[in-house]
């Protein structure tokens, strides 16, 4: 028996979740406290608030334990992982989000979710983690949710602006026909033109993601982008983040960008 196993030998037979979430806490105190973690914690993920100073494989396997203890009980498991995002802390709603991405959820239901705990989100990793669960997993799934993401450009929150960048990297995950495909990459590539001087660096970072991403997904048209992009007035913000997202291209056609974007 594993350490995390034994420490969830207290899970109730009956799943009640307030009852589930205290045997989570009590092994969330037990498996935290690294200093030297917790310390590059806050320093690679600013803004997070309450830490344990749990890795994420440990937090993936608690979750998988747990679902795996009430596998015939999705709607008890749904509501375990509201009660634990409610939480707060970072363990606490990366465990909710690893609980949701292993039961089986409609899309609109994920959906509803992701948006539901969008508001919470106050750093990169939990952020990410949420389009990978929720969001980008329902977008994978039904078209029509690009329509909403579209307009969380203009978002004071920048965790939904970086949503709207993240979500659609999860498209690779979608069996779309190649109309429909090509029509949601293009959308995306507009929202990164949309959000190419946001001076964000979380934002910047996020747009060389995707643009990445589209790359993969369809060169010529991630490599087409960024050369329209590299014969327009650009701010040294967008220069710098075109620069790297080109580094996806063939050695070739990134000579071509670099020379287009003049230097």
């Amino acid at each position: 028996m594993t350490e995390i196993e034994e420490m969830l030998t207290d899970l109730p037979s009956t799943p009640e979740p307030s009852s589930v979430l205290g045997v989570i806490t009590r092994a969330l105190e037990r498996l935290g406290g690294d200093l030297d973690y917790l310390a590059g914690m806050r320093i690679v993920a600013p803004g997070v608030g309450e830490l344990y100073g749990v890795k994420v494989p440990v937090l993936r396997k608690m979750s998988g334990e747990i679902v795996g203890a009430y596998k015939k009980e999705s709607d008890t498991l749904r509501a375990i992982a509201i009660e634990s995002w409610a939480r707060g802390s970072r363990e606490h709603q990366l465990v909710a989000l690893f609980i949701l991405v292993r039961v089986k959820l409609a899309p609109a239901e994920r959906w509803e979710l992701g948006v539901r705990f969008l508001p919470d989100v106050n750093n990169w990793e939990s952020c990410d983690q949420l389009c990978a669960a929720l969001l980008g997993e329902a977008l994978a799934v039904d078209p029509d949710y690009m329509d909403v993401i579209e307009n969380w450009v203009e978002d004071e929150n920048l965790w939904v602006r970086r949503a709207s960048l993240v979500a659609p990297v999860y498209l690779r995950r979608a069996k779309y026909s190649e109309q429909v495909a090509l029509d949601l990459d293009r959308r995306t590539l507009a929202i990164c033109d949309t959000l190419l001087n946001d001076q964000e660096k979380y934002i910047r970072k996020a747009v060389d993601w995707s643009v990445r991403e589209v790359i993969k997904r369809r060169y010529d048209l991630g490599r087409e982008w960024l050369f329209a992009q590299a014969k327009s007035e650009l701010s040294r913000t967008a220069r710098s983040t075109l620069k790297l997202a080109a580094k996806k291209l063939t050695e070739h056609d990134q000579t071509i960008f670099l020379n287009l974007l003049g230097g």
